[in-house]
């Protein structure tokens, strides 16, 4: 099994947006390959990834980077 962990800095208001939104596709069992669990804590998102092989780890990280840049992204817009 490999892991990853990923620790982003942002507004706490921010990560606890993007916590709440993207972590509803980390509960879906959509992904059947590798299992992603998303925490919040403070200014400090957290995204820890777990996976059969590599592949299925990179597509994850690349897929979650994603919706929470995205994400953050709106939230930061909005504050504007």
């Amino acid at each position: 099994m490999n892991e990853l962990a990923v620790t982003l800095e942002m507004p706490a208001e921010a990560a606890k947006i993007c916590c709440e939104s993207v972590g509803i596709e980390a509960k879906s069992e959509a992904l059947s390959r590798s299992s992603v669990e998303l925490t919040q804590k403070g200014d400090s998102l957290n995204l820890r990834i777990s996976s059969q092989d590599l592949g299925a780890m990179r597509a994850a990280l690349n897929t979650y980077l994603r919706w929470i840049i995205m994400c953050h992204g709106l939230v930061d817009d909005k504050r504007k």
